[in-house]
């Protein structure tokens, strides 16, 4: 494309995912090259140095919920989550959770990346929420393997039909899961407590209409003690708050569901439990960086802006459509 339009459309096309706060380099190009096999998207970007981020906003207005994966080949990045920053060169590998806010920074870089919807990878990592924004060191062995097999799959893309793609899925998402399950430390990696975790969480998910959900109901419906659940709760802040924080999740959730536009901002709260409007704005605004009203229409105004992108066959809207 022409120079002076390159920026306008790399931004419109990353907002799908993205909000690009800054292009460093005075002569910018980017060249995505992807590919959508099943469950799996994969391919390689070029781009020149650029700041990117994911803010409270972006994630609760577009819902993500999958993994990114970046091994560079060229150039460097700095990564900055809650948790800590770290500088990213070649070899290493960025662990992106879609869910989590992040900031990155980088010089002019080319990546390898694997997309994964949690729902596929979470059920064979230890503790799935413990690898936002985490560097894969490129000497770690486990990092190494699964970097050549990612690149081998990149590699042979373009020779694959669908079945053969579909084939590599199984192999691809456990190699994932041991390179990052490799970096969990042994105190956090009580496969009894990780194995007992994936159901209670997915009852909790099931069971949040219920206003009066609690831990003896919780402990009840898999036969283990309260003392067992209270353990379970406590790296994720503790029963009653990680339930509180999940019924927030769906107040974000009713926000922007069209079907739930006529509804007014109180009544979506009282459905969730949230009675009183001004302790659910400020509950909200901790969460999600807005108030629910901003938030309302801060997602009418990008949902407005996503329909003008170009055709479904867009990598940016595969990547918006990943679940």
């Amino acid at each position: 494309m022409p120079e002076k339009a390159r920026i306008g459309v790399w931004r419109e096309t990353a907002a799908s995912v993205w909000e690009i706060s800054s292009i460093t380099d005075a002569t910018f190009f980017a060249k995505v090259d992807a590919y959508h096999a099943g469950d799996l998207m994969f391919g390689s970007v070029t781009s020149c140095a650029q700041k990117t981020e994911r803010n409270a906003g972006l994630i609760a207005a577009d819902s993500l919920d999958y993994f990114l994966m970046q091994f560079y080949v060229d150039g460097s990045r700095i990564a900055r989550s809650r948790r800590s920053e770290q500088v990213l060169a070649n070899g290493d590998m960025l662990m992106v959770d879609m869910s989590q806010p992040i900031e990155t920074e980088s010089t002019a870089y080319k990546s390898v990346d694997l997309v994964m919807p949690r729902r596929v990878l979470e059920p064979l990592l230890i503790d799935a929420d413990a690898h936002g924004g985490q560097r894969l060191m490129a000497t770690d062995p486990l990092t190494a393997l699964f970097r050549s097999h990612l690149m081998a799959l990149y590699q042979a893309a373009p020779h694959m039909n669908e079945a053969q793609a579909y084939a590599v899925q199984g192999a691809t998402l456990s190699l994932a899961a041991a390179a990052l399950n490799g970096t969990i430390s042994p105190e956090h990696a009580d496969s009894v407590r990780a194995a007992a975790w994936l159901p209670v969480r997915r009852y909790i998910e099931d069971n949040l209409t219920d206003l009066h959900l609690t831990v003896e109901q919780t402990a009840l419906a898999f036969g283990i003690s309260r003392a067992t659940v209270y353990r379970m709760m406590e790296p994720r802040g503790g029963f009653v708050h990680y339930v509180r924080l999940r019924r927030l999740h769906r107040c974000r959730d009713d926000l922007v569901n069209p079907a739930h536009m006529h509804r007014s901002i109180a009544d979506i709260a009282a459905s969730w439990g949230f009675n009183n409007p001004s302790a659910f704005s400020t509950a909200f605004k901790e969460l999600f960086d807005m108030s629910p009203r901003d938030f309302r229409h801060y997602v009418r105004g990008r949902t407005r802006r996503m329909n003008g992108l170009g055709s479904e066959s867009d990598w940016s809207r595969w990547l918006a459509a990943m679940r």
